[in-house]
């Protein structure tokens, strides 16, 4: 019995370890096949551990590789992510051009992103724009986004489109926690007339009163459109720069408006059910076992 009890307990050890690092890895891939089984057109897995680039893992490739730009703060790469997340970007007012703009604009789309704001900016902290200023069909996305009093309210996440012609924005967004990770996700769909807010799988804001639309500004838009991730404006010195202050995984973009069996469907896959972790266990033990 004594060996069988010595035997017993490292094992448990290992196999706890082992179920970790499994299931990580299980999940993130999950996730991963999910996002570019509907098809992308940028996608940001924030994997890097080094350099000053960040790739682009949809199908547009190198056409939307981001470059960092540290002139108004840092980034800092290879944070730690959500559970299943690998790891993550911190922004802290260094911005990413991932190109001048999206080739086209878009009448339908979604923002999908893991977001976990510092509570020490809960206001015009834009994570994504394509802002050039003034009145062109920008789309700003973040917390407080456009700046907290105008548009999205401080504290909480959404998106606000800057409508050509005029002034009057279309916003829509929900109270979001700081300090903690949460799977967010922005659709706008000009079919539908719609915006709309996903937390954690969940519909929790929309705006369907438009005024503008929700169309978001494209190299075949007006002006000179700037895709920029980590601020409002690709320029440290413009007053409208409005950097993000935080952690950010997993940005993806894409040019139609997915579904919530979709959405629900990639929160599913970055976090394991229970049921899952202990099939995973058990198979690990049972090798454990063999190999000693």
């Amino acid at each position: 019995m004594k060996r069988t009890h010595k035997k017993l307990l490292p094992l448990a050890g290992l196999a706890g370890f082992v179920i970790a690092a499994t299931s990580a890895n299980a999940a993130t891939t999950a996730y991963r096949n999910l996002v570019l089984g509907d098809n992308p057109i940028v996608y940001y897995e924030f994997d890097e551990t080094s350099g000053s680039t960040a790739a682009n893992s949809a199908t547009t490739g190198a056409t939307y590789t981001g470059t960092f730009n540290t002139t108004g703060g840092a980034i800092s790469v290879g944070q730690s992510s959500f559970a299943q997340g690998g790891t993550a970007y911190d922004f802290g007012g260094g911005f990413i051009g991932a190109a001048s703009a999206l080739t086209s604009s878009l009448s339908e789309w979604t923002v999908e992103a893991w977001v976990n704001y510092d509570s020490a900016k809960t206001s015009a902290s834009n994570f994504l724009s394509n802002d050039q200023g003034g009145w062109n069909n920008d789309v700003l996305i973040g917390i407080g986004a456009e700046s907290g009093n105008v548009g999205v309210p401080g504290g909480s996440v959404g998106a606000i489109q800057q409508g050509s012609p005029g002034t009057t924005r279309d916003a829509a967004g929900a109270i979001l926690g700081a300090n903690t990770w949460h799977h967010v996700v922005l659709t706008g769909s000009t079919s539908a007339g719609e915006m709309a807010v996903y937390i954690d799988g969940v519909l929790a804001g929309s705006d369907t009163a438009l005024v503008n639309g929700v169309t978001f500004n494209g190299a075949d838009g007006i002006g000179t459109a700037n895709l920029t991730i980590g601020a409002a404006r690709p320029n440290s010195a413009d007053a409208g720069y409005r950097p993000y202050d935080g952690l950010l995984d997993e940005l993806a973009i894409y040019d139609s408006v997915l579904t919530p069996a979709q959405i629900s469907a990639h929160v599913n896959a970055a976090i394991p059910e229970p049921g899952s972790a202990l099939l995973l266990a058990l198979g690990s033990l049972v090798l454990v076992r063999r190999r000693r």
